[in-house]
């Protein structure tokens, strides 16, 4: 992998306006709050959390389609967070994503070769014959035939629109893919030879990508680190092996612990179960965020926010805890 990372996101920060009362002042949703962290080249982020925490609004930021409202967003070194839509062109030929739902996402009056085309004609890449030779190409690289660049999305499964999603993102060879849960859409039976493809071609190609999912099990196959969102916040992040085997934040160990496992020696691991809902993004609770469903809360958790504390080389959490329980 190579040593300068392709994205950065630096102290990252999105709040929406909220309707008060007609008197009220003026809320704030903190949907993204201070999230740091980095992607190489040919290595996999994973991005995980519950419903809401956070991970979708980080993802649609890097692409744009959300402005931040503070912070930084590098791409190979150069800050786009300033930038206009007029003037993302040459990043979106960079960074490419992929959707959640495959079919609301493909133009239904398009057949499936003008969908994946269409990226090369935007960004002046290829026309006519040459046009169609990548495209061709391209299906065969995602395991559809040539054969079916004349059909339209309806004529395929759904299987078969996401792998129409992949090509259309891989046509113009970025250098960094944003997958926001990509297979949670489709069937059980399928998601294993979508997520097996990503992982070829994200080897073939050497790809940067960022996982955005809630799914645990897929995240282990997929990613080489995860990081793990709460309530706007990152509150753990590291390696694979490392957050999977020796998880060190509370809120990551409820997670992992509801996960089915084949793998005797982490089999026996106790079930975690959280007691209460998340809290609101417009009013949350001050010190850690986590705190009003934490098992091991304290007194100094309701004032502080835990400051990052490093388990072991490359891998960080936030907890007041278990930071003075790793330095003993």
């Amino acid at each position: 992998m190579s040593a300068s990372p392709i994205l950065e996101l630096d102290a990252l920060v999105k709040r929406f306006p909220v309707k008060g009362g007609l008197f009220g002042p003026r809320k704030f949703l903190a949907a993204v709050n201070g999230v740091s962290l980095e992607i190489r080249r040919g290595e996999t982020l994973a991005l995980v959390g519950e419903s809401g925490c956070g991970k979708s609004t980080v993802g649609k930021a890097i692409m744009k389609l959300h402005d931040p409202s503070e912070g930084r967003i590098l791409i190979d070194g150069h800050d786009i967070a300033p930038l206009t839509r007029a003037r993302m062109k040459p990043v979106w030929r960079k960074v490419q994503t992929i959707f959640q739902d495959p079919f609301s996402s493909l133009n239904p009056r398009m057949t499936a070769g003008a969908i994946v085309g269409e990226p090369l004609t935007i960004h002046g890449l290829a026309s006519g014959a040459e046009k169609d030779r990548i495209v061709a190409e391209t299906f065969a690289k995602v395991g559809l035939r040539p054969d079916q660049m004349s059909r339209y999305p309806h004529e395929f499964s759904g299987g078969q629109r996401q792998r129409l999603s992949i090509a259309r993102a891989l046509v113009v060879k970025p250098d960094l893919i944003v997958a926001d849960e990509p297979v949670s859409a489709l069937d059980v039976s399928i998601q294993a030879s979508v997520i097996n493809l990503l992982i070829r071609l994200q080897k073939e190609m050497g790809l940067a990508m960022l996982f955005i999912s809630h799914d645990m099990s897929v995240v282990e196959h997929i990613s080489h680190r995860v990081a793990v969102m709460y309530l706007g916040r990152l509150v753990e992040n590291g390696p694979r092996d490392e957050i999977f085997r020796n998880p060190q934040h509370p809120y990551t160990q409820a997670l992992l612990s509801a996960v089915p496992v084949a793998d005797p020696a982490r089999r026996n691991r106790e079930r975690i179960v959280l007691k209460g809902d998340v809290p609101s993004p417009i009013d949350p609770p001050s010190g850690c965020p986590f705190r009003t469903r934490c098992p091991l809360a304290e007194e100094v958790c309701t004032t502080t926010m835990p400051e990052p504390t490093a388990a072991s080389p490359g891998h960080g959490f936030a907890c007041h805890v278990r930071a003075r329980e790793v330095a003993a």
